[in-house]
């Protein structure tokens, strides 16, 4: 018989056999389930049930007892209202609580005591309440012994459920014990019968497997037992004859590894050789397992086995390292510098390699100087600069003196006598800079125009505006540049620290910061000068930055209104248009003026968008107005370098629905300083859409008639500086003069700023007859646009009735 077929015989006894024994006991759990239940619905509920509804004819027993009323009715008297509720309320419950009882598995003594219960509780019922006192306590008096005779029974019946449990358990048990001997048995037996049939085979077959794994030759015989022991031994022998196939194979394979190892050792070698850094290897005893030629012209020829303190002089190289851990260290060997790199491998052993780096190093010296240092004047640059500051500041002991040094109108320098000179110029001003500090200074070139010098040991602020002139002395004598003296001017801004005031947190940068608020102080004056830094510089800073997110939120929450100021007619006394202003009306600090807010919109970029906004709302507003009158809306130098500044005035026009020749763009001179052929052809592009252009605060800037010779403006605006101090006969001259300009010129002229009727009278009589100024109105907003035409037309009968004569003589 087969291994597989005793196998299956067993497990199907036993299998058999535990079936069996599941049955009993899934036949013994059943009965157990089954007699829990009836214990439980016939004895233990039905008890719990009558001892509540005991309980609460207790209750009303004790509820309506004559010690607890202490009512003054009579007790024959009916009960009414809430305590009739209460009786039907406790009868109905008690009435469930029996419902429940007798439709439940009880036992007939059970289900008759407790039927005999319905009755006095349907009268209860049936009374609806009507009952009296006494009434009461009798009839619940009664339903109470009815209750506790019925209780009396239940108790019994579970008594006597509990002991047909207890004896029915304790037969399944014992059924349950007999069956799982008899498995243990059946389980016992099969073992025995696997161990004699089996084993023995299996401890013939190990024998003859040991005897073939010890190459010993094993007579082959005829086994005994099962197929498939006879099928293993058989096997067995036929591995034993490829084993020593096998072993032949691998001898003659051996053979050729040791050629091709031989082979690989001398191209291991040559690539060792060849190698540009010297090598060798370290056993566990820090002992010399191999080297390269390299290594040899370095240290000599060492034999393998040689000590390592025999060639290696420095014992922290020998350090063990665990494997595969990387080191690396400097050696100086024969003046040459050598990077020493270590490796840990196994057995502690360690593989070192030797690379000369002195070139590298020198390399990386000039590397790092050019990184550190500008390469024209070869001085510290600005990274090289803050970290000797931030040096300086940590150590706190001494006063501190900063400076930034700025050559005033150098970019004219350059434009006018080329770059090599300004080069030239620069290196001189570090020179003069190093003399002027000293050796203990460090003096750097931040880029562009601008030096720094920080210079330790300066205790008070004496000594500090002391240096300070002195550097702005400097400039005092001419640059000698390729035989030419160049005169330029220099502005200084300082930061003094004192000794033992320094806070952790001040920095390279804030100091840098702060001498450029200091400079920016100095450079308002006109020639050389010097600024210390104070506290309030940096207020004042920080301020500006409030406005600058103020000026965001305002144009995020239209904060910003536009106000309007007339332009006059006198030829025919009426208002000929407005000019449109813009107002910020900050929720905390009022009005803010435009000379604050519209420069900071020009460096912030905001005044594209806040431009932008301004003329879409003139344009709706003005059309709204008459059809002759204008409305003039300024543009920033700024807004000219946008892309889309003409179809922002384009898009504006067509939103609001106004014809162009009613809109007016104003534009100063400063305008064409940088980019004049481009905003020379975005005013050619606004002449085509049919826009009127003129030009503010004229007479100004730098080369108002060079332009008006490039460019036929429709209106010259005459600046206000001229027209303030009409007294002044070289403020006529000149006031008559662009008068005759715009005439000669065919160009219409206004003047701003008019305030006096003095001023207006001599404007007038020199032939400007379009004027602007608060002698007529100060700019206010769209709502008093109505009053403010009334007042001017108003305004020439009261305040120019000599003005409104020569008229009229005129027209006579």
């Amino acid at each position: 018989m087969s291994i597989n077929l005793r196998l299956l015989v067993g497990s199907f006894i036993f299998a058999s056999l535990t079936l069996v024994f599941a049955a009993f006991s899934y036949d013994s759990q059943l009965v157990s389930l089954e007699l829990a239940r009836k214990l439980y619905d016939g004895g233990s509920a039905p008890l719990s049930r009558l001892e509540i509804a005991k309980e609460k004819t207790a209750v009303i027993q004790l509820r309506f007892s004559p010690a607890a009323d202490d009512s003054s009715e009579n007790d024959e008297a009916r009960l009414q209202g809430k305590s009739a509720g209460e009786i039907m309320l406790a009868a109905s419950s008690i009435m469930s609580e029996i419902r429940q009882v007798l439709s439940a598995d009880v036992s007939p003594d059970l289900r008759r005591a407790v039927g005999a219960l319905r009755y006095p509780l349907s009268r209860i019922e049936a009374s609806e309440g009507n009952l009296s006192r006494g009434a009461v306590r009798r009839e619940f008096a009664a339903l109470w012994l009815g209750l506790e005779g019925a209780v009396t029974v239940a108790r019994a019946d579970l008594a006597e459920l509990r002991g047909q449990t207890s004896d029915a358990i304790e037969s399944a048990r014992m059924r349950n014990g007999v069956a799982l001997v008899a498995v243990f048995g059946a389980l016992f037996g099969f073992a025995m019968f696997l161990s004699r049939s089996i084993g023995r085979t299996l401890r013939e077959m190990a024998l003859r497997a040991r005897e073939l794994a010890s190459g010993a030759s094993a007579k082959p015989g005829v086994p005994k037992g099962p197929r498939e022991v006879r099928d293993v031994l058989f096997a067995l022998e036929e591995m034993g004859a490829r084993c020593r196939k096998i072993e032949a194979t691998m001898l003659s394979e051996a053979d050729m590894m040791a050629v091709r190892l031989n082979r690989q050792e001398s191209q291991l070698g040559a690539a060792l050789n060849n190698m540009t850094q010297a090598l060798c290897m370290l056993d566990g005893q820090k002992r010399l397992v191999l080297s390269n030629e390299v290594f040899s012209r370095y240290f000599g020829e060492v034999a393998p086995g040689t000590p390592a303190r025999a060639f290696l002089t420095d014992p922290s190289l020998t350090l063990p390292l665990r494997e595969n851990e990387m080191a690396t260290d400097l050696l100086e060997v024969g003046g040459a510098v050598m990077e020493v790199k270590r490796r840990g491998m196994l057995a502690k052993g360690l593989l070192i390699t030797f690379e000369d780096i002195t070139e590298k190093q020198r390399i990386s010296r000039r590397l790092e100087h050019v990184a550190g240092h500008d390469g024209l004047t070869d001085l510290p640059n600005r990274k090289n600069f803050a970290e000797v500051l931030d040096q300086r500041l940590a150590k706190g002991r001494d006063g501190l003196l900063v400076a930034v040094v700025d050559i005033r109108g150098f970019k004219s320098i350059n434009d006018t006598h080329g770059h090599p000179v300004g080069d030239a110029i620069l290196k001189e001003c570090g020179n003069r800079l190093v003399r002027i500090a000293g050796p203990k200074a460090t003096v750097s070139r931040l880029g562009g125009n601008e030096f720094a010098v920080v210079l330790p040991g300066v205790r008070g602020t004496g000594d500090a505006d002391a240096f300070a002139g002195a550097l702005v002395a400097s400039f005092d004598s001419p640059f000698d540049v390729e035989s030419r003296r160049i005169e330029a001017r220099g502005s200084v801004g300082t930061v003094h620290i004192a000794a033992g005031q320094r806070m952790t947190s001040l920095g390279a940068d804030i100091v840098l910061q702060n001498c450029d608020l200091a400079l920016y102080q100095a450079k308002q004056e006109a020639g050389s000068a010097y600024r210390r830094f104070k506290p309030a510089m940096r207020e004042k800073l920080q301020r500006r930055r409030e406005m600058e997110l103020d000026l965001q939120k305002a144009l995020d929450e239209g904060q910003f209104e536009l106000f309007y100021q007339p332009f006059i007619d006198t030829e025919r006394r009426r208002v000929s248009g407005f000019e449109a202003l813009l107002r910020w009306q900050h929720p905390v600090s009022g009005m803010i003026s435009p000379a604050v807010f519209i420069p900071l919109a020009e460096e912030t970029g905001l005044i594209e968008r806040l431009g932008k906004w301004a003329l879409e709302a003139a344009c709706h507003e003005a059309s709204k107005w008459p059809e002759d009158l204008t409305i003039s809306v300024n543009l920033s130098a700024v807004q000219f370098k946008s892309p889309t500044l003409v179809e922002d005035v384009r898009g504006a026009l067509a939103a609001s629905g106004l014809a162009p020749r009613r809109l007016q763009i104003e534009v100063t001179e400063s305008l064409f300083l940088d980019e004049g052929d481009r905003v020379l052809s975005i005013l050619k592009e606004f002449r085509r859409l049919g826009l009127t252009i003129s030009m503010d605060d004229f007479g100004t800037g730098y080369s108002s008639l060079g332009y008006l010779s490039r460019f036929p403006f429709d209106k010259i605006k005459i600046d206000q500086s001229f027209v303030r101090d009409m007294g002044r006969a070289e403020n006529i001259a000149i006031v008559r003069s662009i008068i005759g300009l715009s005439r000669a010129l065919n160009m219409s002229v206004i003047a701003e700023g008019i305030e006096t009727p003095e001023q207006m009278q001599i404007l007038y009589s020199e032939g400007c007859r379009e004027m602007q100024g608060y002698l007529f109105s100060k700019p206010r907003p769209s709502s008093d646009l109505a009053k403010m035409l009334m007042e001017v037309a108003n305004q020439w009968r009261s305040d120019f009735p000599s003005l409104a004569a020569d008229k009229s003589m005129a027209a006579a």
